[in-house]
């Protein structure tokens, strides 16, 4: 309420600043404004709202011609299409454009007793820049018939209602028509009885007082009015909006503070109040007094919802306790007083009486190389002031160590402890005792700095070196289950090992013998390839024919040639011969085989080169086969050409015999 009621002189200010601006404005525009805008109506006297005609004259009095259109708007602030070019014309120096219409003029327009035309156009100004301009021309109409008009003003007493008290709603009634009214009946909600105006003249005033019991609640009011003209039976009804009548919710708090506790004498002390408004009941004009100081607060404003701090100074020759009342004036009309909700002292000290110890902090090791470690504090107390000092209370933090049970003036006392602390740090010691005023008052230590530091090691000098005697060194024992596992282990790793080395002396031996055999293979002069087994009842393979085929020519071409035969040779055709000699003469029935299903066949060959001619016996069965090979009958071919056969099949079939 208070910001509302400074609003509203702001506003009033804001208002007249803004006229007297716009004034100034108009004025420099109209001396350099070539625009002239002139309006005349017909008729200028209404009885009731009607038409009327409208003659407009918008003239260029300058020496230069327009650089923009012209527009006209009508009273409604609607665009005049039939004005110029759709509403806009472009004056040229010294021209003039003329219009003429109609216009309904309302009520409101009568009441007021005119209503203007406007006219928007642009000037270049001084910088050269555009400015937009307006014109109005105003036409004046008299209303000449009955005007009933009633102003209603309503306003509210207090602005906030205690519980149990009265509130009060006025109604203003102004006749603003130029007709009497008659039976103006005003029904207000926070009242059950209406009131009534009898008769009210043009240019009158009266007002209706309504009045209601605040309860535990707020009232609502609003308020409908009838009236009627004194010579017409037409009634008019107006109605005033609802508005909250608030019910008073006091709720202020009164502390008294003061940022020491005492002070010397002849000193200034500060005394501080504040006031804490948690309603919605503002104070206005508090008084504020003390119990022995008086009047110390005038003409106070405390708004509903804010906090007011307020602080005076006074010289304090001896101790003083302030007791602080305040009287309360507020916006529910009435005033009430309130005190301090605490009552506060502040000392005063005289030097000569004024308790001041110090206090010495040593320690006999400013440096730990552990923790936690084991200290020795020393602390020396000291009266330094001009009374005795009794009941020091010595503190470590919030620890209590000791109580000096009394100090003479600049005795002092030196406190030994010993204690173990946990890590390195600062350490202060806090001594706390009751002055003559029953003050409290506490006085520390120096501050204390312990660090850590690791042990440096001395020195070592060389020792001389003498032989020691045997030391028996006995091993420590080991736990059972991991002795025993570790023997296992070891007795598998020697196995493996053991494994190992015998399998790579087999694998070099079998490499060693299988190298050995391949040297002596390829030494050999005649290598003869070996068949797991022979069916001559199946053509060989084209491979294995080709290679017989080779060895047979190479022979046949020693042969021919009369090469000398190799000494190996000699020796195997010798064996061979021996064993074709054991061999029975072929018939037709063939001897039983060793094995199953098969026959032993042996090559036969002569002891000496000529007997490589000579036929060789072979079995008939053998010849049949050698016939079906060659595709014609055995007994057909000549000697000479079945000899070298002959050789050929026998010595498949030792081969044979030999892989078997």
């Amino acid at each position: 309420m208070f910001a509302h009621k400074l609003m509203r002189p702001l506003g009033v200010l804001f208002l007249l600043l803004a006229l007297i601006l716009a004034g100034s404005v108009s004025a420099l525009a109209a001396e350099s404004d070539p625009i002239e805008f002139t309006i005349q109506v017909s008729p200028e006297s209404l009885t009731e709202p009607g038409e009327v005609k409208v003659s407009l004259r918008v003239a260029n009095t300058g020496t230069e011609d327009m650089i923009d259109p012209v527009t006209l708007y009508d009273p409604a602030g609607k665009l005049v299409g039939s004005f110029g070019d759709g509403g806009s014309y472009l004056l040229s120096a010294g021209a003039f454009r003329t219009w003429e219409g109609t216009w309904n003029v309302t009520q409101e327009e009568l009441d007021a007793g005119e209503f203007s035309y406007t006219l928007h156009y642009h000037l270049t100004g001084d910088d050269g820049e555009l400015v937009e301009l307006k014109r109005q021309a105003v036409a004046r109409v008299n209303f000449t018939g009955e005007r009933v008009k009633l102003t209603i003003t309503r306003s509210i007493s207090p602005e906030v209602v205690r519980s149990g008290s009265t509130a009060t709603v006025v109604y203003e009634l102004y006749n603003s028509g130029n007709v009497d009214l008659k039976d103006i009946r005003v029904k207000e909600n926070i009242s059950k009885n209406a009131q009534t105006v009898k008769e009210l003249a043009a240019g009158e005033k009266q007002t209706l007082t309504f009045t209601s019991k605040m309860g535990n609640a707020d009232l609502a009011s609003s308020a409908s009015i009838t009236y009627k003209a004194a010579n017409g039976t037409k009634t008019y009804t107006e109605k005033v909006e609802e508005q909250t009548i608030t019910k008073a919710q006091p709720n202020l708090k009164i502390e008294l503070s003061s940022p020491s506790a005492g002070v010397n004498i002849g000193e200034a002390a500060k005394l501080v109040i504040t006031f804490t408004n948690a309603g919605n009941v503002s104070y206005s004009n508090v008084t504020v007094k003390d119990e022995k100081k008086g009047e110390i607060l005038t003409n106070l404003s405390i708004p509903a919802g804010a906090t007011v701090v307020e602080e005076k100074e006074f010289i304090l020759m001896e101790p003083t306790t302030f007791k602080v009342t305040a009287t309360l004036p507020d916006n529910t009309g009435e005033t009430q007083s309130l005190n301090a909700a605490n009552e506060l002292t502040i000392g005063v000290f005289d030097p000569e009486k004024t308790l001041l110890l110090t206090l010495n902090l040593t320690c006999e090791q400013e440096t730990i190389h552990q923790v936690p470690a084991d200290v020795r504090f020393h602390l020396t107390v000291t009266n330094n002031s001009n009374i005795k000092a009794e009941k020091i209370a010595i503190y470590h933090g919030d620890t209590f160590i000791y109580t000096i049970s009394a100090l003479e003036p600049g005795a002092s006392m030196t406190l030994t402890r010993d204690a173990k602390i946990s890590q390195a740090g600062k350490f202060r010691f806090t001594a706390q005792v009751t002055d003559s005023l029953q003050n409290n008052v506490s006085f520390e230590s120096n501050t204390l700095q312990i660090a850590y530091a690791q042990i440096t090691p001395a020195p070592t000098q060389v020792p001389v070196v003498t032989v020691a005697p045997p030391a028996q060194v006995t091993v420590a024992p080991v736990e059972p289950v991991l002795t025993q596992a570790k023997d296992v282990l070891l007795t598998v790793a020697s196995v493996l090992g053991v494994l190992f080395a015998a399998a790579f002396v087999l694998f070099v031996a079998s490499t060693a013998a299988r190298l050995q055999k391949k040297s002596r293979s390829k030494a050999a002069y005649d290598h003869l390839e070996l068949a797991e087994r022979r069916d001559y009842t199946e053509p060989a393979d084209e491979d294995e024919d080709d290679d017989d085929d080779e060895d047979e020519e190479r022979e046949e071409r020693d042969e021919l040639h009369e090469l000398p035969v190799l000494p190996h040779e000699k020796i195997i055709r010798t064996v061979v011969k021996n064993e074709a000699e054991e061999v029975a003469p072929a018939s037709d029935d063939m001897p039983a085989s060793d094995w199953e299903g098969g026959y032993r066949v042996s090559r036969v060959e002569p002891k000496e080169e000529k007997a490589a001619e000579e036929e060789i016996k072979v079995p008939e069965s053998l010849k049949a086969e050698a016939a079906k090979e060659e595709g014609a009958p055995a007994e057909e071919k000549p000697a000479e050409e079945e000899a070298p056969r002959r050789r050929r099949s026998a010595r498949r079939a030792q081969r044979t015999e030999d892989g078997e």
